[in-house]
């Protein structure tokens, strides 16, 4: 310890008499270490860190698989029945969004908050209690229960100023009193924000095949996901002899732990992003190995004097070993201040919902002991390479009075170049990367969406509550606003819509032709007749909806192209029958009576499924309620001049039509749009932001060698010069050097590149992880750099006054 502590004093001193080469190192593990340290607790919030439950690792979560490793939601009568026949579960809760969200009224200003359903166990699935008050009773829980309500934290500091008399006082939902039951705890996460809990109010008599119900269970002490697995298939198959026509041939009954099924959509961007930070931590690591060789050269004398004075060779590897490790944890301290600025900015730049609860990302035990590793191992591998070669020093040669200890030994000069080859190869699978996921946004930002996002406004209000019970009264409520927003200054259409492009889904059964089968599922909309008018939808064949198609009138739809093609490939669909809503209210067979180009729902890279449209007045009462619960009236708005403009015109006059209806997510069309490009645009950031990094270190490195092997072979040059070379002579022989590296190190790098983008397949549209044009254009890119940054140490070079380099010598 006695040696160490010597070790760690003389370290330090050298780098303070070194403040250039200690700053330039500092800095460039502080870029490599902070940048892996932000990625790193972003990974570790997500993967890594356990749920916030008692004994996480119990939690699974249940339902439907046709493929045998996907688990998909389940319908009521079959959540009942696997709560009700399992052996395997401690208690067995089901969830489910209120997609409309939740209009809270009272005495202050409406204001729209989140919910989700829930039955009675679920805080005993999860393993924890309200903090005031208490959860919901299994009578509260059935058909005929009492309105209750509990409320997050946030959500009962925020409205109701922490009032803990709220217990047992009521509050207006949706127009309904409900009573406050209890209060969430500070900090209580689900899958996704929200406000309010309100208890599912399960049907033990009911027969609905909507699956709309995510299962969640706790498994008993002792039992194992494998064992639980096994018995839910068997209770899957009594559901099945118990109601044969309730489940599709292949369907079955799955299980996996609830963390691995929150994650498993992320965590492959999360690694290849990890894996992307630890290339630039690479890069960095060469680039300090590069000064640590070139700084040992110049300490060629002083290893000498410490080799004659009997230091042995393991000795002086010791010394430069923890020299590289402090000066490894000088940058790692500088890099920890940079990750916390960084994730910050990742937290600003992630799309919504990109990641699953699990907390805020911070920096706990674990992200700092991967700071600490990083930091130590980054220390050895930049200091390994002096340290081998410290023992190695002729100390006759060195010990002489005329020599030159900063002379390069062949041997670290190759190992310089092989670290110059390996820094470009590694860029270059950043670049190409990062390439890659640009032609992708590229390919994405210019598809047709098929509707016009310019100049439109849109915004949303949930109708609930007994002032819209009924089709009537959604439709006259419809007819009312959309009479008052004609009349503003500036607004040329607007129209309601059930749901928006590239928003959530709604997907109901259909029959086509009289039968009684149901054909299959399609994506529903709920429009207003200038609806096609405002979005600037092409109305392809037959008519839009007009105001005449009222509930007295001939039951219509229309059909986009992508159904059409689908069911009518080879004759018109004009005059076809059809039902749609079959079991969910709406008997009725509908007349199509126009065809609609295809626009993009699920996002822009996605096929435009097979949608219908039916007018409003049209959708009667029983499926008017289904899409008041799952979705929220949209209303579109088209505008002469900036959109966003009108939006406090508008809140204004909808508060004078109904005061209890807040407004939401009031933006254009065109944020929209932007929105659901999102995660394509902060893949390609971020794995540019990293690329760049790289870029520059490299140039960096290339420089640095090529500079400094100009200034080791001054006398040469000289001597070429002296017998008649030309200074075009001496740029070529520079520029062979540095472009012999560049080319090595380009094939190294696209023999990686075809390996290792493949891990891309998934993020991209429109370009293949081999692209050619992709892989020619970044090579050609890196040799220029390359090609810059030998260009200025050579032009140097061909400066040099043979006399002067001469009598210098």
């Amino acid at each position: 310890m006695q040696t160490l502590w010597q070790d760690l004093r003389y370290g330090a001193r050298m780098l303070l008499k070194n403040p250039g080469f200690t700053a330039v190192a500092v800095v460039t593990l502080a870029l490599g270490i902070g940048a892996n340290t932000a990625i790193f607790s972003v990974v570790n919030a997500v993967l890594l860190r356990p749920l916030p439950y008692p004994q996480p690792e119990r939690l699974m979560v249940i339902g439907r698989t046709y493929t045998g490793s996907d688990v998909y939601p389940a319908s009521e009568p079959k959540f009942l029945f696997w709560r009700d026949h399992n052996q395997s579960f401690e208690a067995m809760a089901a969830v489910q969004g209120i997609g409309s969200g939740l209009n809270l009224s009272g005495e202050a200003e409406p204001e729209y908050v989140t919910g989700i359903q829930v039955s009675a166990d679920f805080f005993r699935v999860l393993g924890v209690s309200p903090a005031l008050g208490r959860g919901f009773t299994k009578e509260e829980d059935s058909p005929q229960g009492e309105r209750v309500v509990i409320l997050s934290d946030g959500l009962w500091r925020r409205r109701f100023g922490q009032d803990a008399g709220l217990i047992g006082k009521t509050v207006t939902l949706n127009s309904e009193s409900y009573t406050v039951v209890g209060v969430l705890p500070p900090g209580f996460q689900f899958t996704a924000p929200f406000d309010v809990l309100v208890p599912l109010r399960l049907n033990p008599a009911s027969r609905s095949e909507a699956h709309n119900f995510m299962v969640i269970g706790r498994l008993k002490p002792g039992v194992t996901e494998v064992q639980a697995r096994a018995e839910m298939k068997l209770v899957g198959e009594k559901f099945r002899a118990a109601y044969p026509q309730a489940m599709a041939p292949n369907e079955s009954v799955n299980l996996m732990g609830w963390q691995n099924n929150l994650v498993q959509e992320i965590r492959p961007l999360l690694l290849i992003l990890l894996g992307a930070v630890s290339f630039v931590l690479l890069i960095a690591c060469a680039n300090v190995a590069h000064l640590q060789l070139a700084r040992a050269s110049a300490r060629q004398k002083e290893m000498a004097i410490r080799l004659a004075v009997g230091a042995g060779g393991w000795r002086l590897a010791r010394q430069l070993l923890t020299e590289g490790v402090l000066l490894a944890l000088a940058g790692a301290a500088a890099g920890l201040l940079l990750a916390v600025w960084a994730v910050d900015a990742l937290t600003a730049l992630m799309p919504d919902g990109m990641l699953p609860l699990l907390g805020e990302i911070s920096f706990d035990g674990r992200v700092l002991a991967f700071t600490l590793a990083a930091a130590v191992a980054t220390g050895l591998i930049f200091s390994l390479a002096p340290a081998l070669h410290a023992g190695r020093v002729d100390v006759n040669q060195s010990l002489k009075e005329g020599s030159t200890s900063g002379r390069l030994s062949p041997v670290r000069g190759r190992l310089r170049s092989v670290l110059v080859i390996a820094e470009l190869a590694v860029s270059l699978v950043l670049l190409i990367g990062a390439a890659l996921l640009v032609r992708t946004f590229a390919n994405l930002r210019g598809i047709e969406p098929g509707f016009d996002p310019r100049h439109v406004l849109t915004f949303q209000v949930s109708l609930s509550g007994p002032s819209y019970d009924t089709t009537a009264k959604v439709s006259d409520f419809y007819r009312r606003v959309l009479e008052r927003f004609r009349s503003l200054p500036g607004v040329e259409a607007v129209a309601v819509a059930s749901t928006l492009p590239l928003e959530a889904q709604l997907n109901l059964p259909y029959s086509i032709g009289g039968s009684a089968e149901v054909t299959g599922a399609v994506q529903y909309r709920m429009i207003s007749p200038d609806y096609f008018r405002v979005m600037k939808t092409a109305v392809r064949q037959g008519r839009a909806f007009e105001e005449g198609d009222t509930a007295g009138a001939e039951s219509v739809i229309i059909v986009n192209e992508a159904f059409a093609r689908q069911h009518f490939p080879n004759t018109t669909p004009l005059g076809q029958r059809m039902c749609v809503g079959c079991g969910f209210g709406d008997p009725a067979m509908r007349t199509i009576v126009g065809v609609v180009s295809d626009t993009k729902q699920f996002n822009l890279g996605a096929p435009s499924p097979p949608t219908v449209y039916v007018p409003v007045a049209q959708v009667p009462d029983a499926l008017m309620l289904l899409l008041r619960q799952f979705t929220a009236t949209n209303f579109v708005i088209r505008t002469a001049g900036e959109p966003l403009q009108l939006s406090g015109v508008v809140k204004q006059e909808m508060l004078k039509i109904d005061p209890a209806l807040p407004l939401r997510n009031v933006r254009t069309m065109e944020q929209l749009l932007s929105h659901s490009l999102a995660l394509e645009e902060f893949n390609m950031s971020l794995l540019g932001l990293f690329a760049g990094i790289g870029l520059l270190l490299v140039a960096i490195g290339t420089y640095g060698v090529v500079s400094y092997s100009v200034s080791q072979r001054t006398h040469e040059i000289a001597i070429r010069m002296a017998l008649g070379a030309q200074r075009w002579d001496v740029l070529k022989l520079v520029l062979g050097q540095g472009m012999i590296l560049a080319v090595i190190g380009v094939g190294i790098g696209l023999v990686a590149a075809l390996m290792l983008t493949r891990l891309l397949s998934s993020l991209l549209f429109g370009v293949t992880p081999t692209d050619p044009m992709t892989f020619a254009s970044v090579s050609l890119l890196l040799v220029a750099v390359a090609l810059l940054a030998c260009y200025i140490p050579a032009r140097r070079a061909t400066r040099v006054d043979p006399m002067v380099a001469l009598r210098y010598e």
